[in-house]
């Protein structure tokens, strides 16, 4: 039942600001009254029943002990994906070039949402994810991403290959990150329509979505490890590129 809920303070409070379908949430009788009465509070706005329940049946709903003893049940569509389309209306209804990101079978649910989170936070316009051979947005997403999966738009297309192309006529361009990238990652141009694009937590990007991009950019390392996972090098990516348009609106 995991894959209908949200667990936890933050990604339920998130969840409830963003007007996900919540059909009622249920909280540990033990929970924090201080917590207890801030998820209330915000339910209340949205008129939706708040309900005690015991331990047992939070983790049993949250599939997980790791649930803070809150969680919201969802509807039979708990998350709503977008088109492709809504995330490039996002970008023009705030006169921003598109910036978006490109997650290419990144599997882990974990590195999905903290990727979401960064995403989020940098403020991108939206996320692309391929239907197949990936992670969801599901419980335990929402739960990583603390809550910034109901507030970014994310699009599951069939072939992100074709989904690159068709942004491609759109104007945008492509950045992906691979270890043998031909410049490093903050010589990258982000201020123009830019997707940038990451690759999966083993082989890195496939070798079709390689090709799709138009440029290749590395993180130099200086270490004898010489990968980093998956969510951490999106993060360092995406505030690059979140501090060359911060640069260029100051200047």
């Amino acid at each position: 039942m995991a894959a209908g809920v949200v667990y936890g303070k933050r990604a339920v409070l998130e969840a409830l600001r963003s007007h996900l379908n919540i059909q009622e949430i249920r909280v540990a009788m033990a929970i924090q009254p201080s917590v207890r009465s801030e998820i209330e509070r915000a339910a209340a706005e949205s008129n939706i029943a708040v309900k005690e329940s015991s331990a047992r049946d939070i983790d049993s709903l949250a599939g997980t002990r790791n649930h803070q003893g809150v969680v919201a049940c969802l509807g039979n569509e708990p998350f709503a994906y977008v088109e492709s389309e809504a995330i490039l209306a996002i970008a023009r209804e705030k006169k921003e070039p598109p910036l978006i990101a490109l997650l290419d079978e990144v599997t882990d649910p974990h590195n999905l949402g903290a990727v979401v989170r960064s995403a989020e936070c940098a403020g991108f316009h939206g996320l692309i994810i391929p239907r197949h051979q990936s992670a969801e947005i599901n419980a335990t997403v929402m739960k990583t991403s603390a809550g910034a999966a109901a507030h970014l738009a994310v699009a599951r297309v069939p072939n992100l290959v074709q989904a690159m192309r068709a942004l491609k006529k759109e104007g945008l361009w492509f950045y992906g990150a691979d270890a043998q990238g031909d410049r490093p990652y903050n010589e990258g141009e982000f201020t123009g329509p830019v997707g940038l694009v990451i690759g999966s937590e083993g082989r890195g990007l496939r070798r079709l979505v390689k090709a799709e991009c138009d440029f290749l950019v590395r993180i130099p390392m200086k270490g004898r490890v010489q990968s980093l996972n998956a969510s951490v090098a999106a993060g360092i990516l995406f505030f690059e590129a979140a501090r060359q348009r911060r640069t260029q609106g100051e200047s």
